[in-house]
């Protein structure tokens, strides 16, 4: 059982830095084989909601480093989830309000919060050579700080339509050099950021999270099982820890891609999308995955592991807290211990 990555924009502002609170949000949930961190922004050029974290200062590292040695602590394991939002970067929040870098200058098909109300995704800059090589290299620099600040290993988030899964797909990718056009090409991007990675870890402590069935914002594919597949093959050829893949538990089956996936990337394959513990179980007897990750119950749960193990019963998620800034349905779900006292 893994604790999948969700953001939950507790951390300082404008600082980015965990809070204490954040401290006890892990440290509940070392129950789990692994924790995977909320997504955390590798830079300045990417910036969403107030309270989401960054990786990209030395003070976030000495935040982040309290984290981890709690979890270790209590005898947990705990990787860090990297992101770039690419063209779905707020503007109003980057320095200089600078235009958002993408692939290609295609806006997402969605609206932004700002002062005057919802407005549209503005149209992207699409990044020069010189740019993705920037892009990179921030990706490269966050890596190093999640080693200092104590992490197992990072896991790539190219998933969700962010910057990542922009340069993959071929809506949002419409270049024509080295980085566009074929999917080896669109693929390149996530590949370079991945061998930095293992630069950085090695192999064994580097995991990527994708989403094929993701279709948001405007974002999709032409062909998802070959741009996955080769995807899953390369990834798998390099030897990393794991591919977390993203897959609702509604997909169709005929439209599904666990069992292609896991079969061209050779190694664990971390299954998530809104799993039961039923369907979960299912999956890992249809041979669909190796380890399951859950998000939304681990958020309620944080001793989701001892529930299932005891067949007790799930504490009720309030979603009108997911994403507010106190302790309120962050740190003061019931655990099942104190639950069976009252």
């Amino acid at each position: 059982m893994v604790v999948a990555p969700c953001g939950r924009a507790r951390c300082s502002e404008p600082e980015r830095e965990p809070l204490p609170r954040v401290v006890t949000y892990y440290r509940q949930r070392v129950g789990a084989g692994l924790i995977v961190s909320e997504a955390t922004h590798v830079s300045l050029s990417t910036v969403s909601r107030p309270g989401g974290p960054g990786i990209h200062d030395a003070s976030q590292v000495v935040a982040w480093r309290k984290v981890t040695d709690a979890v270790h602590t209590d005898g947990g394991r705990i990787f860090q989830q990297l992101f770039h939002l690419g063209r779905k970067a707020l503007p109003a929040r980057l320095a200089g309000g600078r235009v958002p870098l993408a692939p290609s200058a295609i806006a997402a098909q969605a609206t932004i919060p700002t002062p005057a109300g919802p407005r549209p995704f503005p149209v992207p800059k699409a990044a020069t050579l010189g740019e993705v090589a920037t892009l990179i290299d921030e990706f490269a620099i966050a890596i190093a700080n999640s080693r200092r600040a104590g992490f197992d290993g990072v896991e790539i988030h190219g998933a969700h339509g962010y910057l990542i899964d922009q340069f993959l797909r071929d809506s949002t990718n419409r270049r024509d050099d080295l980085y566009g056009g074929s999917i080896a090409n669109r693929a390149r991007f996530l590949l370079e950021v991945v061998d930095r990675a293992i630069a950085t870890f090695g192999a064994g402590r580097v995991g990527v999270r994708v989403s094929p069935h993701f279709l948001l914002d405007g974002i999709s594919d032409s062909d998802p099982a070959a741009l996955y597949g080769h995807v899953a093959a390369e990834l798998g050829r390099r030897g990393i820890a794991y591919l977390h893949l993203v897959e609702p538990a509604n997909i169709p089956v005929d439209q599904r891609l666990a069992v292609h996936l896991r079969t061209a990337f050779g190694g664990p394959l971390i299954l998530c999308g809104e799993l039961t513990r039923e369907l979960a179980e299912t999956a890992l007897e249809e041979g669909r995955a190796d380890l399951v990750s859950f998000g939304r119950l681990f958020i309620a749960n944080p001793d989701l592991p001892e529930r299932f193990r005891r067949g007790a019963g799930l504490n009720d998620l309030d979603p009108s807290t997911l994403y507010n800034g106190d302790d309120r349905g962050y740190i003061d779900y019931p655990i099942f211990q104190a639950a069976t006292t009252r």
